[in-house]
């Protein structure tokens, strides 16, 4: 997560490393944690100043790279006029591949995403997902993909969906906690038996889903249920 030269290319954006020793680093990551739409997925979130995000980008965010080869990653808008160049793309969201400690962890890493309010609705979030899934094939042999969010967050739902993901129906999401109820979703060619990845073969008997219906893809996956 170190080298401030790598990047995957897509047609309109750059995915690159997220830097803590950038202060516009620190300081996006400030405001897209702050969005209306994240803070209603997630809750108030404790990432507040320039100082907080750093310390989580030199933290957690870089063991997640070091544990695994992948983690959070920024997308930007390439510039036209000089698509090229990194320093000149405007950060507008993250994309992520998370996976916990061992033992207990999923086998296999979930896909988040997150979104600055402005940029919704225009296709990003599906080509930086896009664009991550396919590098980490490509460069690591990353096949096996899950997605899980909240149930009544029927936007990630559709990200999922116009990825090619197969929807499996709600699972305890017991790593995240022993209430955390979340919809689950394959790439497609994965076994429709989740529990080789580690979660539950059947849905649970009863769940309770929240009938609040978010109106847009707007977090990366925190606790792996409101991507």
């Amino acid at each position: 997560m170190s080298d401030p030269t790598f990047k995957i290319e897509t047609p309109r954006l750059v995915i690159s490393y997220l830097q803590p020793e950038l202060d516009s680093h620190c300081d996006f990551l400030v405001a897209l944690y702050n969005t209306p739409e994240f803070i209603a997925n997630n809750g108030k979130t404790s990432v507040t100043t320039r100082d907080i995000a750093r310390r989580q980008l030199e933290g957690r965010f870089r063991a997640e790279h070091a544990r695994n080869g992948y983690g959070t990653y920024l997308f930007s808008l390439r510039d036209p006029a000089n698509p090229d160049d990194l320093a000149s793309a405007t950060p507008i969201g993250t994309v992520s591949l998370m996976r916990g400690d061992e033992p207990g962890s999923y086998t296999a890493p979930d896909l988040g995403f997150a979104i600055l309010s402005e940029y919704m609705k225009k296709g990003f979030t599906k080509e930086a997902a896009q664009g991550l899934m396919e590098y980490v094939e490509r460069k690591q042999g990353v096949k096996d993909i899950l997605g899980l969010h909240d149930p009544a967050n029927k936007a990630s739902g559709a990200v999922f969906r116009s990825l090619g993901f197969v929807n499996v129906g709600l699972r305890q999401l017991l790593v995240f906690g022993p209430d955390v109820v979340g919809q689950v979703w394959i790439k497609k060619g994965m076994s429709k038996d989740v529990s080789v990845y580690g979660l539950p073969k059947e849905a649970p008997a009863t769940v309770a889903v929240p009938e609040k219906i978010v109106d847009e893809v707007v977090t990366e996956s925190v606790g792996a249920v409101a991507v």
